[in-house]
């Protein structure tokens, strides 16, 4: 069974909820895939089998504003985090369970094609090949820009290869 993409309105009630405030939510473009030029956090979503079935990047902005927003830090921090071009362990614990319950929206249906979190790779970081190939290749994908009331715009990308 080929997982599903989320619609847009579970990815944003999940982001309102988990983050006490509103989010808007649009369609982009451009693919969120990590470069040289822009830091992405990227989560890798296993089945049962350890086998990847899915995978979420989210530009350094958006890590930064929804980790300080889930954490209560001022928008100030996220901001500082994003002009340093580096996320903060605290921003990213909050950002990793943001990522953590994301797989919620993948597990629909029976329980043995549901998903789970395997790891989030931090901004900047090396991932995998296979995971690099994966953003970058053939499959289903979409991609979203979130604004957080107060905190400001970021983007996410969902991937489903083939």
């Amino acid at each position: 069974m080929t997982t599903p993409i989320p619609d847009p309105k579970p990815i944003k009630d999940l982001f309102e909820s988990l983050l006490g405030r509103d989010v808007e939510i649009s369609a982009m473009g451009e693919p969120v895939v990590p470069t040289a030029r822009r830091a992405c956090c990227v989560g890798l979503y296993i089945d049962s089998e350890a086998d990847v079935k899915a995978l979420v990047a989210a530009d350094l902005e958006l890590s930064a504003r929804a980790g300080a927003a889930l954490g209560l830090v001022p928008k100030a921090g996220a901001d500082t985090a994003i002009e340093n071009r580096e996320l903060p362990a605290a921003l990213y614990d909050n950002f990793f369970e943001v990522m953590n319950i994301f797989s919620s929206l993948f597990n629909e249906g029976s329980p043995e094609h549901h998903l789970k979190l395997s790891s989030v790779f931090q901004p900047g970081s090396v991932i995998p090949t296979n995971a690099a190939r994966m953003l970058r290749g053939l499959g289903k994908r979409a991609d979203y820009h979130l604004d957080v009331d107060g905190y400001g715009r970021g983007a996410l990308g969902v991937v489903v290869p083939l």
